[in-house]
């Protein structure tokens, strides 16, 4: 509920801030308005320093909670593993092979590649020609001619009317309203034996200078605004359109025939005939020969040699480890906020000797 109040009272005063600033925004005075000698009583309505209203700056007070994370340092038993090596002597007996060379009597197969001749029969082709009557196909070609129809496309122009817009932009007289400002003049109470009459109030000693309230007078005037319209045009446009007509023309085309015709041709026959003949083969035949080799013996032999080990051995033990938490804590701040409100101004005790400024617009 804090809270919320606090931030409804920020809100508030962030609002009167923002309306404060806007009406605080300078109007700008015409250009052709001089003001280095005109000091009205009732102020000119643009922000000058004769007389009005002014903006003043107060600072108030808000209050508002604030939420902060606050450390707090604990400790927590943790459960460590601690590894321990432990190193152990032990003799181990081996078996290895040493390589002796021992010579070997050993009788090995040769196979030798032995010419040898044979009388086998062959089969021998031999060729027979004869003459032979043989029929054959000849293709003989003939020209005919025939009407062949074909469609032809013969293109036709016609003028078609096409409409299209287009985009004008005109000038159009729109009537708007401004506004003039002159000021009047009223006289200010007239002291005992200056007579009747108003005066300038500049030097006369009869009166305090006269007061001058501004009155605006509207008027109207004529402003050009430019207006698009679109705008409809036809043109005359050519159309190619295509009509097919059915034409006929002679083709001539080649046709064949064919008729048979005989001939007597030389014909080659082969004949198979058997003879004897001596043919010379390559036999391969084994021989047996003895010899000497050289192998390798493997003799076992063993050893001993002692052998270093490293056991490792797991033990726990407890430790306390210093464990970082944050809790939330809450606290009341004031803090400074500007607020800005419009004062009025009391008019000046008398105003210098001076004639009042013409305007020009």
């Amino acid at each position: 509920m804090k809270k919320l109040v606090g931030a409804l009272a920020v809100l508030s005063l962030l609002i009167v801030v923002d309306v404060a600033s806007a009406r605080g925004r300078k109007k700008i005075a015409p250009a052709c308005c001089p003001t280095a000698c005109y000091t009205p009583s009732c102020g000119s309505g643009y922000g000058d320093s004769g007389c009005g209203y002014t903006y003043v700056t107060t600072y108030q007070d808000v209050t508002r909670t604030v939420c902060e994370m606050v450390p707090v340092q604990t400790t927590q038993d943790v459960t460590e593993a601690v590894v321990t090596p432990v190193k152990r002597t032990v003799p181990q007996t081996e078996t290895y092979y040493e390589t002796v060379m021992v010579n070997v009597p050993t009788t090995y197969t040769v196979y030798r590649c032995v010419p040898e001749t044979r009388a086998v029969q062959v089969a021998v082709c031999r060729p027979v020609t004869t003459m032979v009557e043989q029929t054959y196909t000849v293709c003989v070609p003939v020209n005919k001619t025939v009407k062949q129809s074909y469609q032809v496309a013969v293109p036709v122009t016609r003028s078609v009317a096409q409409t299209y817009y287009t985009t004008v932009y005109e000038q159009v007289p729109v009537v708007k309203t401004g506004y003039t400002t002159s000021y009047v003049a009223t006289c200010g109470p007239v002291s005992a034996g200056c007579g009747s009459g108003c005066g300038t109030g500049c030097g006369s000693g009869c009166g305090s200078a006269p007061s001058y309230t501004p009155v605006c007078t509207p008027y109207t005037y004529t402003a050009y605004q430019c207006v698009a319209k679109q705008v409809a045009q036809t043109q005359m446009v050519n159309v190619c359109e295509y009509k097919y007509e059915t034409r006929t023309q002679d083709v001539t085309y080649v046709e064949n025939t064919y008729r048979q015709e005989k001939k007597s041709v030389p014909v080659t026959t082969y004949q198979t005939a058997y003879e004897n003949q001596n043919v010379t083969y390559n036999v391969m035949k084994a021989f047996t020969q003895t010899a000497t080799v050289q192998q390798c013996k493997y003799v076992p032999k063993t050893r001993t040699y002692n052998v270093e080990y490293t056991e490792y051995k797991t033990s726990y033990k407890t430790t306390k480890v210093p464990v970082t938490t944050y809790k939330a804590v809450y606290r009341t701040v004031v803090e400074k906020v500007p607020v800005t409100t419009c004062v009025p101004v009391a008019p000046a005790p008398s105003a210098p000797a001076c004639a009042p400024a013409p305007c020009c617009y």
